[in-house]
Parts: C-alpha cells; structure tokens; sequence
C-alpha cells in the first residue's frame, strides 16, 4: 500500500492546519507520523520502499484517499524523481506562501528555538540564493517556487499538482478546504466550512535565561543542541515576531520580484500582494 496523494509543501505555509484537517475527514487517511520525509532524507530513502508502506499498512477500506504530508519534499531536487520512480500516479498538493514572510516566518521559528545565532539582517547577507541545497537551511531559496514546480512537471502531468496559496487558507479557509477535497475526490462539504482553527502557533517560554537569549542570538553558538531544551521552561505565551527592516524587505523584494511573476503567471493569479 503507498499513498495516492502528498502534500509536498511548503514549510512554513499551513501544511501542519492541513495535515490535522485532513486528518479528520473520514475518507481520508494519514498516519500519525506527519513528516516522514521518506523521498527528502536520504537516511530514510535509504530504509526502501517497504519501509515507507509500513506507514500505510492499516488504511481501512474506506477510505478514498490516503497520504502524508513532509513539506521539504518541494524543494529537494531528487524528491520528483524519486517519487515518480514508485507513485507516478499520485496527487500533489503544494500550497505556497509569500516567500519574504515564509523565510522570515521559518528564521523567527529557528530563532524561538535557539537554533538561529545570527540576526536577520546577517542571515540574508550570508544565505540570500535562489537554490536550495539538501541539509541547508533554505531561509530563501525555499521560496523560488516556480523552479521546483517546473522540475515536479517535467515528471507528472499538470493536473496531478493542485498549487494553493497560503493566503486563501487565512482568507478563506472553507474554499482553499473545498478544493483539496474536490481534488482528492472526497466529499467536499466535510467539516461545513469550520475550519478556522490554526495548529502549530507558535510560542515562547517565560523565563530571563530564555529571554536573554533570544534576544542576544549569538550566545545560542555555545549551548549544545541536547542542552537547549533546559531553556524551555515557565509559562508560554503566544508569540508575534517584530517587523521585518524596511530596508531588507526591500532587498527581497526585488530578489523575489520575477520569480513570483513566473508563479503568478503560472497560477493565473495576480501576486503584487506578496509585499
């Protein structure tokens, strides 16, 4: 048993809200794993296909379409041949976001987590490119959107991808849901249009030693990463990143500018709102 459908991204673009969703409609099936990351880690491609259908072995008969959700898969540059080597069938679900707030939304969650040592404005000077590397952070190069959606078509035909835009499952989240259900061939009116909940919200600890890092990054360089856990502790509240500089948003404005016109052209969509 392999899956009949995949959410290949993107990270940082609510496919945490949509893996949960999915999860719930009953003609649906996704294990309890989100991110296997079987077709984006080589450590677990390397574990086989067999490896990969024990994550499928208990989808009832009832169900009509079965699946899991590992973001990365968008961006690797072995994930469509790879994937079409054993699915060539399969839908593809992308949903793509506005690539400046994914990038800066992907640093602050790093940030959050200690695992970021550098301020914003260092990270672009040092990572602002255009193509990803496996086992990089990918802050930019994640959002070339239509270098990865071209690469995925040179192996499926253009209507196994179904590309969502973030925004509408902000805006409008009944609809963005009513098309994937449509898409997958599952009964669309599922959930009447509730599905306003956000999952994965991101928070911070209460405490001065946490506190005193996030807000000096370059002292995170000296805690080990099994250490970093010791950090989190007391109470959590909800977290909302600052303002990006103007002068940086400026910058990846124009990197961004024709790849988002590619994608806009490629949607059918006007994109001048990703700002």
């Amino acid at each position: 048993m392999l899956p009949n459908f995949l959410i290949i991204g993107s990270q940082k673009a609510g496919t945490t809200s949509l893996y949960n969703v999915l999860r719930q409609h009953p003609q649906i099936y996704m294990p309890e794993t989100k991110e296997i990351n079987f077709f984006f880690r080589s450590e677990v491609w390397q574990r086989g296909v067999e490896h990969y259908q024990g994550y499928f072995e208990n989808v009832p008969e009832t169900v009509k379409a079965w699946g899991e959700a590992s973001p990365g898969y968008i961006c690797h540059p072995a994930a469509p041949e790879r994937i079409e080597g054993i699915m060539p069938e399969v839908r593809l679900i992308l949903v793509v976001r506005n690539p400046i707030e994914r990038a800066y939304s992907q640093y602050w969650d790093n940030r959050r987590h200690l695992s970021e040592p550098r301020h914003f404005a260092e990270v672009v000077d040092l990572y602002l490119s255009d193509y990803y590397l496996p086992g990089a952070l990918g802050y930019f190069s994640r959002g070339t959107y239509m270098r990865y959606i071209r690469k995925y078509l040179g192996f499926f035909q253009p209507e196994q991808l179904l590309a969502l835009v973030f925004e509408d499952l902000v805006h409008d989240p009944a609809g963005f849901y009513r098309q994937i259900f449509e898409f997958l061939g599952v009964d669309p009116a599922f959930g009447e249009g509730n599905f306003a909940r956000a999952y994965n919200l991101a928070a911070t600890w209460s405490n001065p030693f946490y506190d005193f890092v996030v807000n000096n990054p370059h002292y995170s360089r000296n805690i080990p990463m099994r250490l970093r856990r010791f950090f989190f502790w007391g109470k959590q509240s909800p977290f909302k990143y600052p303002p990006m500089p103007e002068l940086i948003r400026e910058r990846l404005r124009a990197f961004y500018k024709p790849w988002n016109e590619q994608l806009g052209e490629f949607l059918g969509r006007d994109l001048s709102e990703w700002q």
